[in-house]
Formats: C-alpha cells, structure tokens, sequence
C-alpha cells in the first residue's frame, strides 16, 4: 500500500517503481495492468512498455469493469492450473505464467464508484501471491478506505508525505511522514512489517527514452509481446479490416461481427453448416445490411447453393444463383420474412419456407422484426437487434443481464446486436456491408 497526499510524489514513486521492475525483468516474467482513477495520465507512458497487459487511465467505469472482470478471470485461471498439477505455488508449475503486477492509482475512486467490485480485488490480496499475482493500492488517505481483509494481506506500506499524524501512525505504525516537509517530494518511510526505513525517491529524467531502450532489449532477446488481459469496448462501427481472418477457417464459418464476452472483443461467427439462423430487429436495426454480407461471403466460398429472396412491391421476389448438383447444401437467406412465416400465411413462399426450415439439408437465414415460435423453435442460433422495449428485448431471448450493459446510445447504433448461440449470449456490433 502506497499513500501519499497530493503533491508528495505518489505518481513519481509508482512510474520509478515500475520502471525499475521493467528494467530488472523480462516481459516473459513479468506483466502489469495499470488503473488510474483520478482522470489524469500517470500511466500514459509506461502503457508503451511491452510489458504491460492493460492499461485504465481515466474515469471510464465499463473500462474498469472490465479490467477487474478480465483479473478475476485470471486469478481464476492461475487456480485451476495449479490444482490440475497439484501443486501450492505457481512457481512448481511446469510452465508457470508470468507474474502480474496491478497498480491502482487513487483507490478510493474505485472503492467509492464500484464498491460492488470490491471484494474482487480482497481476493486478490488474500490469494494472489501464491498464484503470482500482486497489488499496489495507492490512496491520499489510508484511513477506512482499504478493507480490513486486504490490508491484513499487504505486507509492504509506503507512506509519503501526510497531513495527517494518525494518516501516518495507521500505514507506518510513526507519526514521521506527517513531518515531511510540502518541498521534499518523493520523501517517504517504508514499513515492512519489521521496521520502518525512510527513503527518497528517485524521479525518471526521461521515462520515454527509458522506456524505448527497455522495449529495444525485449526485441533484442526475442521476448514474446504478451496478449492483453482486457481490451477495449466495442467499438461504435466495424469493417471487415476489423475481423480476425484466419486461412484455414471453414468455408460455412462466416466472420460477421466484433463480439464482447465482457473483457475481450473477437470475431464472432455464423456457422451455416447444420442449423437454422433468426435474424430478429426492428426496420432500420441493421437486419439487411447483415444478410447481404452473409450473402456476399458465401457467394465468394463458392461451396454451396445459395438463394435469397426479399420482399418488393410486387411481392416476394427470389434469386436462385447459379444453383450446381456438386454442392450438398442450400444456404437459403430471407429477407421480410415475417409474411411468409405467419402461419395462416398460402402464399407458395410460406410452404417452401416451413418445409426448408425442416430440411436438414438447407440452412435459412431469416430476417423477421417480430419473434414466431415457428421460427425460434427451428433457430438455436440467433441475432437480435434490441428495441430498448425491454420486456420485448427479453422475449427474444437477450439476458437481462447484457441489457443492463446497454446504454442509451447502444439501442440507436446501427448493427449493436446480441449473438444468441444455445445458452451463450454477447453483444456484437455487425460490419458494414461494402458491396458485391
């Protein structure tokens, strides 16, 4: 625990600190993931070191969530490798992961704006060191802003300049750091358990040039970039560039959105080679623009028959392709599906459309705006388009839960979607469509 007040060199302390562990290891050994909660920059830089798996620098909370989601994700992960090896520490691991090192910049910011994400971070401190996992919690006042379960597990207190002799006396055990003069920034007393030992700190001149030696000696030794532990939310569009292709993808696999499972964004897929598909959103959601992608993609696979019928005002109109007996599977996409689909419907299109949607050996891709059991029963997989009516939004299938992650200005972007497979469910923001 690091407490200082404001102008004592708590910033300066943090950026050193983490240089100097930069400089001594490897980004093999070792990772950091930085959350600075007074709105400022203090991590801007050491963001470009290549050891750093993520980095929070403002006051954006969905950001925040997300990096404390992504910790105890890896807090859990670290537990179930060793118990699969049945060891104690993770350094008797065969392959143990490197340490993680996460530094909180103005604790009680987090504490006062996510006190429901607390006892993540209690977690943490209390199992973290065997599983390499480490904390620094900076604060202005150590006093009733860090649990009493997590400070019990900080062994280490470092307490710089104070206004405050009981400030000091609760992080030290002495009065000393209240004592610090305002014009010795970077002044502190470290306690260790044992004893207490004063100490100056020593302030970077140049923290970029540092900062790109250190990165010049990790591609020097070949050190693998590590992979962030969170990313970024999903952005408000997306193109195709923005997909992860990959070249030994499956032909019926169709790359058609950036999803968000809540701490990392991917690629999310349709798979076109057993079941149906429901597209479900209301006019102007982005429910054409994403049957005319499919169409595109399986059009240029060239490894199925593919049909696509959409609604003129002369009724429904289908383009039958170029259709080949070489190929063992109709892809069968619909747009305006909602008439064909009524049950009391006889155009010949509903008959054709109820018999497909039974044919193992045709996958439909419907587009409707409103839900039908005849549709959803035939439809594991699915992508609805949220109204923002949220007893609508539930019938479709999204979870509660994604929908109290939406906000405002989600149910007005075109394309802002939920991808329902079996008991998953993500949000996902579709590409936009470029052109045959």
């Amino acid at each position: 625990m690091v407490a200082g007040t404001t102008g004592s060199g708590k910033s300066e302390l943090l950026i050193s600190w983490c240089l100097s562990l930069a400089m001594q290891h490897s980004p093999d050994d070792l990772h950091f993931v930085f959350l600075d909660f007074k709105g400022g920059s203090t991590f801007n830089a050491l963001e470009q070191l290549p050891h750093t798996v993520g980095n929070v620098c403002d006051l954006d909370l969905s950001h925040a969530v997300r990096a404390l989601n992504a910790i105890e994700q890896e807090l859990i992960r670290r537990e179930t490798l060793v118990s699969a090896e049945r060891v104690s520490r993770f350094d008797q691991l065969a392959n143990p992961p490197a340490r993680l090192v996460v530094v909180i910049d103005e604790f009680h910011a987090l504490r006062d704006r996510l006190p429901d994400y607390m006892q993540r971070l209690n977690r943490l401190a209390s199992l973290g060191r065997s599983l390499g996992m480490h904390l620094i919690v900076c604060t202005q006042n150590p006093m009733g802003q860090v649990h009493a379960d997590m400070k019990a597990n900080m062994s280490l207190s470092i307490c710089l300049r104070v206004t405050d002799q009981m400030q000091s006396n609760e992080l030290i055990g002495i009065r000393d750091a209240a004592l610090i003069p305002p014009h010795m920034p970077g002044a502190a007393y470290c306690n260790d358990g044992q004893r207490t030992t004063p100490f100056l700190c020593s302030a970077v001149r140049d923290v970029n040039q540092l900062i790109r030696n250190i990165d010049t000696a990790a591609r020097f030794h070949a050190c693998k970039h590590p992979d962030l532990l969170f990313s970024d939310p999903l952005a408000r569009h997306a193109t195709q560039s923005d997909l992860s292709t990959t070249t030994n993808r499956p032909w019926h696999e169709i790359p058609f959105a950036l999803a968000d499972d809540g701490v990392l964004v991917h690629t999310a897929v349709l798979d076109v080679s057993q079941q149906n598909i429901a597209i479900i959103g209301a006019y102007g959601s982005g429910k054409t623009n994403l049957l005319l992608h499919c169409a595109r993609w399986l059009y240029d696979t060239g490894r199925a028959n593919i049909r696509f019928t959409r609604k003129s005002e002369h009724g429904m109109v289908t383009d039958d392709g170029r259709p080949s007996s070489l190929y063992e599977r109709t892809i069968w996409i619909v747009d305006d599906a909602d008439d064909p689909l009524n049950p009391f419907s006889t155009s010949p299109e509903a008959n054709e459309l109820r018999e497909a949607l039974a044919n193992p050996n045709i996958t439909v891709i419907a587009a409707t705006e409103k839900p039908t059991s005849a549709l959803l029963d035939r439809c594991p997989t699915r992508v609805a388009f949220p109204s923002g009516e949220r007893s609508n939004d539930l019938m479709l299938g999204i979870p509660g839960a994604i929908l109290d992650g939406f906000s405002a200005d989600d149910y007005t972007l075109h394309g802002r979607g939920v991808l329902i497979q079996q008991a998953k469910a993500c949000p996902i923001q579709c590409v936009e469509f470029q052109g045959f």
